[in-house]
C-alpha cells in the first residue's frame, strides 16, 4: 500500500472517530462506548503522526501495530453498542459502525501490502 493512500485512509478513519465523538457528546451513551470511542479517536490521531513523520517507512510495524489497536478498539465500541441496545442512538451507532468499518478495512489492506 502506497503511504498516500495509507494516509488518506487514516484520515478517513479519523473523520469517522470525529463524527462519533460529536454523536457521543450531542446524546446518551454508556461510559464504556464513550471510552471507546475517545480511545479510537486517539489512536487514529497516532496512526496518522506515525504515518506523517519522515520515517514513515520504517515505522511500518509501528503503523501495522497502531492499525490492528484501532480495530480491536472498534470491535469494543461495536460491542458496548450491542450491550446498549436502543438506548444508543442510531446516529451514534451508524458513526461507530463507520469508524469501526474503515478502521477493518484499513487493516485488511495493510495485511494485503
Amino acid at each position: 500500500m502506497q503511504m498516500d493512500q495509507l494516509k488518506q485512509r487514516i484520515d478517513r478513519v479519523e473523520e469517522c472517530t470525529d463524527e462519533a465523538k460529536r454523536a457521543v457528546q450531542m446524546g446518551a451513551a454508556p461510559q464504556d462506548l464513550r471510552q471507546c470511542i475517545d480511545t479510537m479517536h486517539e489512536q487514529a490521531r497516532q496512526a496518522q503522526q506515525a504515518c506523517s513523520s519522515s520515517q514513515a517507512q520504517m515505522n511500518q510495524e509501528n503503523l501495522r501495530e497502531l492499525v490492528n489497536k484501532l480495530e480491536q478498539t472498534g470491535d469494543r465500541a461495536m460491542q458496548a453498542c450491542r450491550q446498549a441496545g436502543s438506548s444508543v442512538d442510531p446516529q451514534l451507532q451508524q458513526a461507530v459502525q463507520r469508524a469501526h468499518d474503515e478502521a477493518s478495512g484499513l487493516k485488511k489492506q495493510i495485511q494485503m501490502g
